[in-house]
């Protein structure tokens, strides 16, 4: 029942952001162009990135800002060679003129927060822009977020992901859906609506001045993104976020690095809904703010349930095959059973329209999302456990292989992660789906069938290397061409 509940709840909420992102105009207006250029620092953390520091390191000097109004950090805690083609960048740009510095740490303490910390304590600028090393940030993105910090309260600025290698695979397809989801609707709607909305990490730019009044870079959790944008907005700073300006990113690949990154995200959520909801309900904030935040860092709570309705296959056919014919089901639970079941469907849709300017030819996509995280499950449901009794992850980067292109591989790459030993259990789960699948049939209950068989799918998309490439031809893979690699500049 609790399961049932927490479901109707998140599909009546997904219902409320489709619906408020469509609708409800931005809270800051565009302030127009700068009349002065307040001293930016660019902040690039990175570890064992090889195949992207480059692309990445080449974009953010491509900046269009004053020089003298610009510093570069890469915040280098490397142990491979990532460090030595470092050093040759920075050296390289300074001889060009850059302000650009290369800072290595004795430690990798507290990981990206940590290195974060460390920057900020040297950094120069006013204003804080942060990049991961899989984006390519465009030169206009300064210039795009700047002048909203003209708003005294605004803390930081997000601009939305985009993809660099959506069309790569099925894979990359999938979760540019869900992605987009988040950004075309989440952060939307949590901005308009006046509801704490999060910095994703990357993508954004921070006034220092609200960074330290938050308290800083923490690394007591996995999300120090979330964290530190709910304690500055818990200190009355604003958010602004920019779903027109786009920074181009790669999406992971393979099916372990995209599992590895959700885990890390789950796992910090929930870690942060620890930390910061009891702060949260005894803050003076609205019911609704209080709301949506504990919807929100609760948000991958809904995988438990997924679950245990999961679990719960084999009772409920029986349970239908008995009773179904004796009792009418009444218009309420009609609402219970429909509500969640096409309201994800609404929230990804309205996404795909907004991003690609079509749906029909998206559809597919649409419902292999949905089977993709839900095939997830039990990665999530495990990471949720770990935190929620205190066994903290190890920072798990997501390996990037500097894929842009169809003809990119990522085969024979380092950085690629061994085997998930939940793989096992997965596979029973996909057993025990079939199973469920084979009983409907033997019922006839084809109501329950097409429900049986989702989780079939869902639990049978979780290969270890698969890169969902071998699933089908390549040109049934891509609904759009290729993205190409943002042009650098020259080399001295």
């Amino acid at each position: 029942m609790l399961a049932i509940t927490f479901f109707l709840c998140v599909g009546l909420n997904l219902l409320f952001m489709t619906a408020l992102a469509a609708w409800r105009r931005p809270r800051h207006p565009d302030p127009g162009p700068l009349d002065s250029y307040p001293r930016v620092t660019v902040q690039l953390p990175i570890f064992n990135e090889l195949y992207v520091v480059e692309r990445l390191v080449n974009a953010s000097c491509a900046l269009d800002w004053p020089r003298d109004r610009l510093e570069i950090q890469v915040l280098d805690d490397s142990t491979d060679e990532t460090r030595f083609l470092v050093a040759r960048l920075v050296r390289r740009w300074t001889e060009q003129g850059f302000n650009i510095s290369h800072i290595r740490r004795l430690d990798r303490e507290g990981f990206k927060a940590g290195a974060l910390e460390a920057g900020l304590a040297e950094a120069q600028g006013e204003f804080v822009a942060v990049f991961d090393a899989d984006f390519v940030p465009p030169p206009g993105f300064l210039k795009g977020t700047i002048p909203y910090f003209r708003y005294e309260r605004v803390g930081f600025v997000q601009a939305r992901w985009g993809h660099l290698n959506q069309s790569y695979s099925l894979l990359t397809e999938l979760q540019s859906v869900i992605i987009d989801a988040h950004f075309f609707v989440d952060q939307v709607a949590r901005n308009r609506g006046g509801f704490f909305m999060n910095f994703n990490g990357t993508a954004g730019v921070w006034r220092r001045e609200a960074i330290i009044d938050a308290g800083g870079w923490e690394h007591d959790t996995l999300a120090e993104d979330l964290d530190l944008s709910y304690r500055a907005q818990l200190r009355g700073w604003e958010a602004v976020y920019l779903p027109n300006l786009v920074v181009e990113a790669e999406l992971p690949v393979t099916v372990s690095a995209y599992r590895a990154q959700q885990r890390r995200w789950a796992a910090g959520s929930l870690a942060c809904a620890i930390k910061l909801l009891p702060k949260v309900m005894q803050a003076p904030i609205s019911v609704g703010v209080k709301l949506q935040a504990a919807l929100h860092l609760m948000g991958y709570g809904s995988h438990a349930c997924l679950l245990v309705m999961f679990l719960l296959q084999p009772f409920l056919l029986t349970y239908s095959a008995r009773y179904s014919h004796q009792t009418p089901v009444s218009p309420f639970w009609l609402i219970v059973a429909t509500v969640p079941a096409i309201a994800p469907g609404i929230y990804l849709g309205y996404a795909q329209w907004r991003a690609n300017g079509r749906l029909t030819a998206r559809i597919p996509y649409i419902f292999g999302a949905s089977v993709l995280g839900a095939g997830i499950m039990l990665t999530i449901v495990c990471a949720l456990a770990r935190t929620l009794f205190g066994k903290p992850f190890a920072f798990e980067r997501t390996p990037k292989y500097g894929i842009a292109n169809h003809s990119d591989v990522w085969d024979g790459k380092r950085y690629a992660l061994g085997v998930d030993p939940l793989l096992a259990l997965e596979m029973l789960l996909a057993c025990f789906s079939f199973g469920s699948l084979a009983y409907a049939v033997a019922l006839k209950s084809w109501s329950t069938f097409f429900y049986n068989g989702y989780f079939l799918l869902a639990c049978s998309s979780s290969s270890p290397r698969a890169s969902f490439s071998s699933m089908c031809p390549r040109r049934l893979l891509c609904s759009r061409p290729p993205h190409r690699a943002i042009a650098t500049p020259d080399s001295a």
